[in-house]
């Protein structure tokens, strides 16, 4: 008795004290909670929708019995209203015009690159050929030297 004696437990010391294992709250499981995923509808291109099979082709959806609010309304502008929109188209179809001759610029000049970085090339292509044939025909002139060179120091033996 008067030797080693080990250490309670703390599983034993609770159930000896009539104890519960504390529970940590941030360790319970909770209930999930996700959003419902709202997806946008398929787009299927026309010339794929053309060769698929009837059942699989979208449908059209319904039309609507009565016509919407929206459709129904008559927007009758004022004077001032009117020409304010004028204007607004005005300027739109000023900017547009713009973008077009940007782009058809921007197409020319894209054009233009191409082809001066193709002539470029052409002549890149050109002088790196004939510095290869430079090298090779120097490299056979200093492999035939070397070869007359030794077939005379053998010859002389």
């Amino acid at each position: 008795e008067a030797g080693w004696r080990r250490m309670k437990t703390v599983g034993e010391i609770r159930r000896e004290r009539d104890e519960a294992v504390p529970v940590n709250k941030d360790s319970l499981y909770k209930p999930i909670e996700r959003k419902a995923r709202h997806f946008n509808p398929l787009q299927i291109p026309r010339a794929l929708q053309a060769q698929l099979p009837f059942a699989s082709k979208p449908k059209l959806l319904k039309k609507r019995q009565r016509p919407t609010l929206e459709t129904k309304r008559a927007v009758v502008m004022e004077p001032q209203e009117r020409r304010l929109h004028t204007l607004m188209q005005k300027v739109a179809t000023i900017r547009n015009d713009k973008a077009k001759k940007r782009k058809e610029a921007m197409v020319k000049s894209k054009a233009e690159l191409q082809k001066r970085l193709s002539k470029q090339n052409e002549s890149l292509v050109e002088y790196r050929k004939t510095e290869r044939k430079k090298r090779f025909r120097s490299e056979g002139k200093e492999q035939a030297r070397r070869e007359a060179k030794k077939q005379r120091t053998q010859g002389g033996d």
